[in-house]
């Protein structure tokens, strides 16, 4: 709680960066492709932060709730949606137990949270329990193994303050034992490396989609989803 209310007040500011803008419109879309949002869904969003996931879906017309164990950060939150006219419910919650009835929602998702949980499985399968059957789990952690890994690494071998001197990161492999449930689906994005020049943005999507399309796994940001069984043992589509 207290690592993450030291650092709310600045935490957006790297998005408005342009490698921080970059960045966070490839996770998006990694993210999305797998929630396959619609509006009217109720979603889940464990980990909210400072509502980045949660203020998007809102404006896509679907009804959000968002939960973290930062104070500061749902603050945060709360003032973005009050600055958009976004209504979403944020509340003080622990992922590893959701103040949720079994089946509540029509997706979950949690990213870049797990890293920072002190059982990510246990968050994973409370995040499960509170899907409706057929409905989607997505789950997004930083990549242990690619440029972002390092930098991270490094960046917390540096600097003692850092939030990543508290994260462990994740290979896709173990993400996918992680994931709750069958048909677990995992997929890499954001290989571009945290020093390229962006005064070059087309050549920065062009390495991302040559990168993608040769199926690589040691991508900056690692995405999995499940679909939870329904009733008759089906999983759900759409």
């Amino acid at each position: 709680m207290a690592l993450f209310d030291d650092h709310a007040a600045g935490y957006d500011e790297w998005y408005a960066t342009p490698m921080g803008s970059l960045v966070d419109r490839l996770e998006k879309q990694a993210v999305f492709d797998l929630l396959v949002p619609r509006p009217g869904m109720s979603v889940l969003d464990v980990g909210c932060g400072t509502g980045n996931y949660v203020l998007e879906l809102a404006k896509q017309g679907l009804t959000v709730t968002g939960v973290d164990v930062s104070p500061a950060m749902l603050e945060r939150a709360r003032a973005k949606a009050a600055a958009g006219n976004l209504g979403v419910s944020l509340r003080l919650a622990d992922a590893a137990a959701l103040p949720f009835d079994d089946g509540s929602f029509d997706a979950v998702l949690s990213v870049t949270a797990l890293e920072f949980v002190p059982d990510p499985a246990l968050a994973l399968r409370e995040a499960y329990r509170v899907l409706k059957p057929g409905g989607r789990l997505v789950a997004g952690v930083i990549g242990r193994d690619g440029a972002w890994g390092v930098y991270y690494r490094e960046r917390a071998r540096r600097r003692s303050d850092s939030v990543f001197v508290h994260a462990r990161l994740y290979t896709a492999a173990e993400l996918r034992d992680m994931m709750p449930g069958s048909g677990v689906m995992v997929r890499a994005v954001l290989f571009v490396p945290p020093d390229f020049n962006l005064t070059r943005p087309e050549e920065a999507l062009t390495l991302e989609r040559e990168a993608v399309r040769a199926g690589r796994t040691d991508g900056g940001f690692l995405c999995a989803v499940a679909v939870k069984a329904d009733e008759t043992g089906m999983e759900g589509g759409g």
